[in-house]
């Protein structure tokens, strides 16, 4: 179970932003267990955090069905990747649409896609 830690102040007023309460909603829909979308494990140095799909700048809303959960080793690496290549970068949010639009757990066989992407994505850095 995780646990979305929000940010306050000294005199304990907290702060929620709309992607931190989206963020644990999807955690409460896709209950990733050890590892994110793309098959890194999340632990307390590599937490989970919010991807948007298509970005707010290219009019993406903050909304489940634009939302991927990643580690923040993995965010950073597809963000990097979308400057490499392109083309990976689209089918690794290809495969975000459709776990989004499963509405679920991943099954064996999106874990085992994550699996290649993680893979396909782990190469396009090390290039």
């Amino acid at each position: 179970m995780f646990k979305i830690v929000f940010m306050g102040d000294i005199m304990g007023n907290i702060y929620i932003n709309e992607n931190q309460l989206l963020l644990q909603e999807l955690i409460n829909i896709y209950q990733p267990g050890q590892f994110d979308w793309l098959s890194y494990q999340i632990t307390k140095k590599n937490i989970l955090t919010l991807h948007h799909v298509i970005k707010a700048s290219a009019g993406g809303l903050i909304r489940i069905d634009n939302s991927a959960l990643l580690t923040k080793r993995s965010h950073r690496g597809l963000h990097i990747c979308e400057h490499k290549d392109f083309i990976l970068y689209s089918e690794i949010n290809d495969f975000f649409r459709e776990i989004i639009s499963l509405g679920a757990p991943l099954d064996d066989y999106l874990v085992k896609e994550s699996k290649e992407y993680k893979k396909a994505l782990t190469k396009t850095l090390y290039k």
